[in-house]
């Protein structure tokens, strides 16, 4: 299978940033495909809506291939003369942290590496 390279173009304004998707073809994300022409791509203001929508993308891309699934633990200390909610820290985490990934720093072979935050399963520990 051929490599998919998924790039984000900025577009817009600092003070109204928007973003394309591209590939490596120089193809532009409709919603629908891909396009050669950039006026046709699909213009993307949240950082969280063009993260599922390229994240669909890969997906699609390699959905015949087998699915290895890994998980790693985050830890968040908190410092604090309270004892926060769990919902509090969920809904601070949600605003605040955002999953970098430099897929251009190495590869996994043929492989497609997808990476999320699961915020659904925080819990507190004991020390």
């Amino acid at each position: 299978m051929p490599k998919l390279v998924l790039s984000l173009i900025p577009k817009g304004h600092s003070d109204h940033p928007r973003f394309l998707i591209a590939n490596q073809n120089k193809e532009f994300w409709t919603g629908d495909g891909w396009s050669h022409v950039e006026d046709h791509g699909l213009l993307f203001a949240g950082e969280r809506e063009i993260g599922n929508v390229a994240t669909k993308i890969l997906t699609a891309y390699c959905r015949d291939t087998p699915v290895f699934r890994f998980t790693v633990p985050l830890e968040i200390e908190i410092r604090s003369d309270g004892r926060p909610a769990l919902s509090d820290i969920r809904w601070w985490l949600m605003r605040a942290v955002r999953l970098y990934v430099d897929y251009h720093q190495g590869q996994l072979g043929d492989g497609v590496g997808l990476v999320s935050l699961n915020l659904s399963v925080l819990r507190e520990v004991g020390e």
